[in-house]
C-alpha cells in the first residue's frame, strides 16, 4: 500500500460511536470517517469476529466508493461483534443496537445491509419500528437540509419505493420474488467485468467465472453472468462448492437456494471445510462473501488455474494489503469500490430530484456510473496490472477534491 494511501487508512475517523449490550455479550461500533457535506452512510454487519479495525477500515473504504456511486458524502459503517444463535436473537441484538443510534440515524447516517444482516428482512423492517421511514432517511436531511420537508419526504417516498421495488423484466427472478435490493450490487458486478472487456475489445460471454459466496451478491453476479453467456464453472460457498467446467445452471442453483433447500435439492454439491486445493480453469473470480478471504495461497491456486481478473464483490477481500497489492501486479483486480457499488449508486440515484423510479431507469444508471468508473480508471492506466492502486489515487483525488 502507498503511503498516501496508508495515511488515509490510519487516520482517525471523525466520530465513533461503541455499544455494548445490557443482555448479551454484543459490542457495537458505528464508525463516521467523515461528515462530508453533512451525512455518512454504510451498512450495518454481524459476526462472532467482529472488530473495532474492521469498522473503521470498512468506514473508509466506504468513502471512497461514494467517489464512484455518490453522494459526495462521507464513508460510515457499524458493525457488531456476536455470534448470534438464531434469526430472533440476530433482531434482538440489532433491534437495540438500533435505539441507541437511532438519533443518527434520524439526522446524519443511513445504513443498509451487510454481511449476516439483510437489508430488507433486517434493516427496513426495524428501522420502520423507531419511526425512520427508510434506512437513508438521515443522509437525506444531513446532506439537504436547505430543502423544505415536504422536498425531503418526497426523496424518502422515492426511496421506498425504488429500492424494495419487485425486479419485473426478468421473469424468472420475479417469479423468485426478487427486488431491486436483492439484485442490484450483484449486477453491478457483471457491469464492471463487462465493461472491462468491452474496453478490451472482448465480451464477457463465453468466459468461465469462479464466484466466492452465494448471497445476494454472488447469486445475483452468477445469474447476470450466466445470462450475458458467461460459463459459472466454480461456486463456493460457506460448507459447500459445485464445480463443473461445462457450467453450472444458475436458474436451479438460485431457485434451490431460495426455497432453502439447496443441500437437498442439489445432490452434486460437496462439503467445503474453508480451504481448495485446486480450482476449475477459468479468467474470472469474483469474492464476493465475507471479507479476508484471499490469502496468498489461495491467490497462487487461481492463478495457477487461470484467472485474470478478479472482480472484487465483497468488502476488503484480501487477507491483508500487501496480498492485495501481490495480486494487483499480477492480475486485473478491478476495486470492489468500484464492483461493488450497484446498491450505492441505487441509494444515490433515488436521491436525486425528478427522478424515475422504475427498474430499467434505475439497471440503466448503475451500468452508466460503472462503466464511467472504469472507463476512468483505463484512460490513467490502459495496463491490464495496477488498476487497484490507480483506482485508489484517482479516488483519493476526489476526496482531496475542494469541489467534494
Amino acid at each position: 500500500m502507498h503511503e498516501r494511501l496508508k495515511n488515509f487508512f490510519a487516520a482517525k475517523p471523525e466520530c465513533v460511536i461503541e455499544w455494548h449490550d445490557d443482555y448479551t455479550p454484543a459490542v457495537g461500533w458505528l464508525v463516521m470517517n467523515s461528515l462530508r457535506n453533512g451525512a455518512a452512510g454504510g451498512g450495518t454487519r454481524m459476526h462472532e469476529a467482529c472488530s473495532f479495525s474492521e469498522v473503521d477500515q470498512l468506514a473508509k473504504t466506504m468513502e471512497i466508493k461514494f467517489t464512484v456511486s455518490g453522494p459526495a458524502i462521507g464513508g460510515a459503517k457499524s458493525g457488531i461483534r456476536y455470534a448470534f444463535k438464531s434469526e430472533k436473537d440476530k433482531q434482538d441484538v440489532l433491534r437495540r443496537w438500533f435505539l441507541y443510534i437511532q438519533k443518527e440515524l434520524k439526522t446524519h447516517y443511513g445504513t443498509g445491509g451487510d454481511q449476516n444482516v439483510d437489508f430488507k428482512s433486517d434493516v427496513t423492517p426495524l428501522l420502520l419500528e423507531l419511526g425512520i421511514r427508510h434506512p437513508q432517511e438521515g443522509i437525506v436531511h444531513g446532506l439537504y437540509p436547505h430543502l423544505s420537508v415536504s422536498e425531503r419526504d418526497a426523496i424518502i417516498d422515492n426511496l421506498r419505493q425504488g429500492i424494495l421495488a419487485p425486479v419485473m423484466s426478468d421473469s424468472f427472478l420475479h417469479n423468485l420474488d426478487f427486488r431491486i435490493a436483492d439484485s442490484a450490487t450483484g449486477y453491478g458486478v457483471v457491469s464492471a467485468i463487462s465493461a472491462y472487456y468491452d474496453l478490451r475489445g472482448e465480451s464477457l460471454q463465453g468466459k468461465k467465472i469462479i464466484i466466492e459466496g452465494f448471497g445476494n451478491v454472488g447469486s445475483a453476479a452468477a445469474y447476470y453472468a450466466w445470462r450475458k453467456g458467461a460459463y459459472i464453472v466454480g461456486v463456493i460457498d460457506k460448507d459447500w462448492y459445485m464445480f463443473d467446467d461445462a457450467g453450472i445452471d444458475i436458474g436451479d442453483l438460485l431457485k434451490a437456494r431460495v426455497s432453502g433447500r439447496i443441500h437437498t435439492d442439489v445432490p452434486s454439491l460437496k462439503s467445503y471445510t474453508g480451504s481448495l486445493d485446486f480450482y476449475p480453469h477459468a479468467d474470472v473470480f469474483v469474492p464476493a462473501a465475507t471479507s479476508h478471504t484471499v490469502h496468498r495461497d489461495r491467490l497462487k491456486c487461481l492463478k495457477d488455474s487461470g484467472i485474470a481478473i478478479i472482480a472484487s464483490g465483497a468488502n476488503n477481500p484480501f487477507i491483508d494489503s500487501e496480498t492485495e497489492e501481490v495480486a494487483d501486479n499480477q492480475v486485473s483486480v478491478i476495486p470492489e469500490f468500484i464492483v461493488n457499488c450497484g446498491m450505492a449508486r441505487c441509494f444515490a440515484y433515488f436521491m436525486q430530484p425528478n427522478v424515475t423510479t422504475g427498474e430499467k431507469a434505475i439497471l440503466h444508471d448503475i451500468d452508466v456510473c460503472i462503466e464511467k468508473a472504469v472507463t476512468n480508471l483505463f484512460s490513467q492506466n490502459n495496463s491490464l496490472s495496477h488498476l487497484t492502486s490507480t483506482a485508489f489515487d484517482i479516488a483519493l483525488d476526489a476526496i482531496e477534491s475542494p469541489s467534494l
